[in-house]
């Protein structure tokens, strides 16, 4: 059955410091969400057992060294950690086929 999220009405989550999680479609540490960060914040150190996409919104941040920005595509294979670290307001769309495993 199709199911409608409307964003706006949809509370956000603390993850950390300057970040938040706004749940679109989970089950189980797996799904879609958005992320938020504010300037100079950033996400814990994290490995994806099942991999990652994410697409960045808006913003400019690091994903450990690769430079990401509004409009990139990022895929992270099964078993790879990163973290991110955002430069300026950054907004990502994250599909996650498994939990994360925070590792800081």
């Amino acid at each position: 059955m199709m199911q409608l999220t409307s964003t706006p009405a949809t509370p956000k989550r603390p993850i950390r410091d300057g970040v938040t999680i706004t749940p679109l479609r989970m089950d189980a540490g797996a799904g879609t969400f958005l992320m938020h960060y504010a300037p100079g914040s950033r996400s814990p150190a994290h490995v994806h057992p099942d991999g990652e996409e994410i697409f960045v919104i808006s913003g400019k941040g690091r994903l450990d060294d690769l430079p990401i920005q509004a409009g990139d595509f990022i895929y992270t294979p099964p078993g790879e950690s990163h973290t991110l670290f955002a430069e300026t307001e950054v907004v990502i769309h994250v599909v996650l086929p498994g939990p994360v495993v925070v590792t800081e």
